[in-house]
């Protein structure tokens, strides 16, 4: 599958049927998964397998009560194992393996696109009672829970806001490129943005006039 295709067509469901995931595909979600990039090259992610029934429910109670991720066929526990970061990145080392295992996460959420099966990103959880049930080491920062499986569920166009209300050029606020005098707005929404603009002209008038005008009246009451 192309990647824009796998993006576009990643969702996140909450339900999973009985069917049960091949090892062989967790497998292959694995292998991308440690192809993600990694802070100096450690190589900190760490993952967890789980299938067993009683862990998995034991799990989903643990992710706020949401029992359908112990639905699953299985899931990956993604961790980071702190031990080398915290060596040689310090306090930094903690965000750094934070960052190493969202990519891999997500990763491994693109390559189960591919593969035809279903995954979500849980991050909501509590994370020690997660540590008792998976009995990680103590440099270990579970960082996402990622059920695996096959749902019911259909895919769903994501909505997104326009990219221009996320871009900035420079500095924050700068919506311009160098290279160009113009906003990053489509076509259509310009008639949109000035009408935005001259109604906020007037708003601020409105305003500029209501000062004028109590200033006036405290001049008034000084003489």
């Amino acid at each position: 599958m192309e990647l824009d295709k796998a993006i576009e067509q990643r969702f996140s469901v909450k339900s999973f049927t009985k069917k049960n995931v091949d090892f062989g595909i967790i497998s292959k979600l694995l292998d991308v998964a440690i192809k993600a990039p990694s802070a100096g090259n450690l190589q900190d992610w760490r993952f967890i397998v789980v299938d067993d029934n009683d862990k998995k429910n034991g799990i989903a109670k643990a992710c706020k009560e949401q029992m359908w991720v112990g639905q699953a066929s299985a899931i990956v526990v993604v961790c980071s194992d702190l031990v080398n970061l915290e060596r040689f990145y310090g306090s930094r080392g903690e965000v750094y393996g934070i960052e190493d295992c969202s990519a891999a996460t997500e990763n491994i959420l693109l390559k189960a696109v591919d593969l035809g099966v279903n995954a979500t990103w849980i991050s909501a959880f509590d994370e020690d009672e997660v540590a008792r049930i998976l009995r990680t080491p103590e440099n270990y920062k579970i960082v996402s829970v990622v059920p695996v499986g096959y749902s019911e569920e259909k895919f769903f166009e994501k909505k997104r806001n326009e990219l221009n209300t996320f871009t900035y050029f420079n500095e924050y606020g700068n919506a311009t490129m160098s290279t160009s005098a113009f906003p990053v707005i489509k076509e259509e929404n310009v008639t949109a943005v000035k009408e935005g603009i001259k109604e906020s002209k007037g708003f601020f008038s409105k305003i500029k006039d209501k000062f004028k005008d109590v200033r006036e009246e405290m001049k008034k009451e000084d003489e």
